[in-house]
């Protein structure tokens, strides 16, 4: 039995195919698929994932300067002075050992989502691990992950066959010991290569062998490492073609040194110089659990967590300015996720404990710079946490679409669900815009707000006189209410929905007018 066909047959959780009109992938012929799938956008596009682990304190990373009473009288002991903030915006500031984001926020490269989240979060990291990468519901045990999943429909099939003459590159690559879920496709193969770390990486570029000066002494253990790290490089099956990119390409950058993230990052910077075509890296950073000596007694803007974000603002930074210089600045996108936020009151340990929300960043030339959403409200809270502004899965969408070009069918079926997208991607870095899903007869708008506490308002327009029917539905596909059902003339509306009879959760509202269906999902919020 295949390995592949094992870890099918044995998994607890749910590996589900991907479903597009109900019919799976090998229904549609390669040309759909590659429309579907935005494989027809230029092949050259770059995501690169950094996963911040352990869960980073968003309220410390983006400082809530219109609410900096009720922040400093939440977490007196690790507050960040509002003099010593890096303000970007009246409201907002940046820690202060973020001055590398800061400089690229000036520069309208970075784009801050404030409030990101799930319904129903949970506090575990590894739960929480397994949902922010498989984009799951948080009581939905899943096998697959959702960039796996959209890389499978790319390059179906995968790895059977691959790599080939029209695709000899790598489709994935992780900077790590082995690919995480985030990269898992449908039927549990790893969609991605791991690159040990970067030490590895430079010994196979340059032919060299690892030093063996970490062996274990006792002399079966030495023997196994020994062979385990020959049969890692041997059984690289790319490892000609990362090798050949690597060659032609020499980091212009100087990186700063001690620092894990920005050697992982140096690496990625200069395989894509060198003309790898792979679709996705993904990064990892430790250390952000931090429920103890998150900052110095003396000075709230040193110590650990000063520390850990200063190192991502430093590698960021270099990374953008590398891949400048390199010429690949308007390929890539570069976006942090972690499992969830911390809580809004500090300890007494000067750390602060598990929590919800938290702000992503999404860095690079081709993003639409500036905030989504608004600082979180302290005054406002759910058991000394956040609440929630955006699902997780409306930036996942969002990047999708706009980055990669992928079909909202695609999406919707990639992240089990409709998630209305937010605006990341500048317009004219792609040809896809979603700010407005277009019919031929009609055209709406997103949901606003989004997440709503109270009213919701559904703005269309149409081109014609139409029958209208408007209808929302909650995450399990039960009909909620019928919010219109009539004929309207041309023109453009706005139909107030009152959510406060809802319970909180993600609904959906199907707009039916004449023959064609449109949907939107929104968030309702107690």
């Amino acid at each position: 039995m295949k390995r592949r066909q094992f870890l099918a047959r044995t998994s607890t959780a749910i590996s589900l195919p991907i479903l597009l009109n109900g019919l799976p992938l090998k229904a549609f012929d390669g040309p759909v698929l590659n429309k579907l799938f935005g494989a027809d956008v230029p092949s050259d596009r770059v995501l690169v994932l950094i996963q911040l682990n352990g869960g980073n304190d968003g309220l410390n990373t983006v400082i809530p300067l219109d609410q900096y009473s009720q922040y400093i009288a939440a977490r007196p002991n690790i507050a960040i002075p509002e003099a010593k903030a890096l303000k970007i915006a009246d409201t907002t500031g940046l820690h202060p050992a973020m001055t590398g984001i800061q400089t690229l926020w000036n520069e309208k490269k970075v784009n801050i989502v404030q409030g990101v989240s799930y319904p129903n979060p949970n506090q575990s990291h590894f739960r929480s691990t397994d949902i922010v990468m498989s984009a799951s519901d948080s009581d939905v045990n899943v096998s697959t992950g959702w960039l796996g999943r959209y890389l499978n429909g790319v390059f179906p099939n995968y790895p059977e066959g691959y790599p080939n003459a029209s695709v000899p590159d790598p489709v994935a690559i992780q900077m790590s010991a082995v690919v995480t879920m985030t990269l898992i496709g449908l039927e549990q193969q790893s969609m991605g290569i791991a690159l040990q770390d970067p030490e590895s990486f430079y010994q196979l570029v340059n032919g060299t062998t690892a030093t063996d000066d970490d062996l274990p002494s006792a002399m079966y253990a030495r023997e196994n490492v020994l062979f385990v790290r020959e049969v890692q490089m041997k059984s690289l099956q790319y490892s000609e073609v990362i090798k050949a990119a690597a060659d032609k390409a020499t980091n212009i950058e100087t990186y700063p040194s001690g620092n894990r993230l920005a050697d992982q990052l140096k690496v990625v910077a200069r395989l894509i110089a060198g003309g790898l075509q792979t679709r996705v890296y993904l990064v990892q950073h430790g250390g952000f659990d931090t429920h103890s000596g998150q900052v110095d007694q003396t000075d709230t803007t040193t110590g650990s967590h000063a520390t850990l974000l200063s190192q991502v603002s430093s590698a960021v930074t270099a990374f953008q300015r590398d891949i400048e210089q390199l010429g690949a600045a308007d390929r890539v996108v570069s976006m942090t996720f972690s499992e969830f936020g911390r809580r809004v009151s500090a300890n007494l340990s000067l750390g602060t404990d598990h929590g919800t929300a938290a702000p992503m960043f999404i860095f690079g030339a081709p993003v639409q710079d500036g905030i989504i959403g608004t600082t979180p409200n302290l005054r406002d809270l759910d058991k000394d946490n956040l609440k929630m502004q955006f699902d997780f899965r409306q930036v996942y969408a969002s990047v999708l679409e706009q980055w990669f070009g992928a079909d909202p069918l695609v999406v919707r079926e990639v992240l089990f669900g409709d998630f209305s997208t937010v605006r990341v991607i500048r317009q004219g870095a792609t040809g896809v815009d979603d700010d407005a899903l277009s019919g031929t007869a009609f055209t709406i708008s997103s949901v606003a707000p989004n997440p709503v506490r109270g009213e919701a308002k559904f703005s269309y327009s149409l081109q014609t006189t139409q029958h209208v029917q408007l209808s929302v539905f909650d995450n399990l596909g039960f009909h909620v209410a019928t919010v219109l059902n009539q004929e309207c003339t041309a023109g453009t509306y706005s139909t107030p929905f009152n959510t406060s009879s809802l319970p909180s959760g993600t609904y959906v509202a199907q707009f039916k007018i004449g023959n064609e269906r449109r949907t939107q999902s929104f968030v309702v919020l107690r």
